[in-house]
């Protein structure tokens, strides 16, 4: 599953392109962000012997760009849920359309959305923490 910041990218290649400490910098916050992002998605986990909260890690793809998995194999559906109990926000359709079970057995499971809620907390604080960091640049 994968969740992105709209805009974030040129952003990010701008302040990136003003030279190495600011993209070192970037990348610092990124990562911090992506790990606080982490942290709450576990809490959030649901939790029976502790496998899906284990399996949640963030993961450097590129400078500056982080994702956070789940790699439990029922992830997905602890997350949207399964048969007539599936709530997925529209933002996540083109994903969990992908989970989507071929209609064989009927199993409801109730979503207990855990990446999802992480994930909109942290965009917000991801944007206050790089516009206080570019305004401290142009001091």
């Amino acid at each position: 599953m994968r969740l992105e910041v709209k805009g974030i990218n040129k952003a990010i290649k701008e302040l990136k392109n003003t030279g190495l400490e600011v993209s070192d910098k970037v990348d610092a916050i990124t990562k911090s962000n992506a790990q606080e992002i982490e942290a709450e998605a576990k809490q959030r986990a649901p939790v029976d012997k502790g496998f899906l909260r284990n399996q949640i890690a963030t993961e450097k793809k590129a400078d500056a760009v982080y994702g956070i998995v789940a790699n439990a194999p029922y992830s997905a559906y602890m997350e949207f849920g399964t048969g007539g109990e599936v709530e997925v926000p529209n933002e996540l359709k083109d994903i969990a359309i992908q989970f989507k079970g071929k209609g064989i057995k009927t199993v409801n499971i109730r979503p207990r959305p855990f990446l999802y809620p992480s994930f909109i907390k942290g965009r917000i604080q991801y944007l206050k923490d790089l516009k206080s960091y570019l305004k401290s640049l142009t001091k």
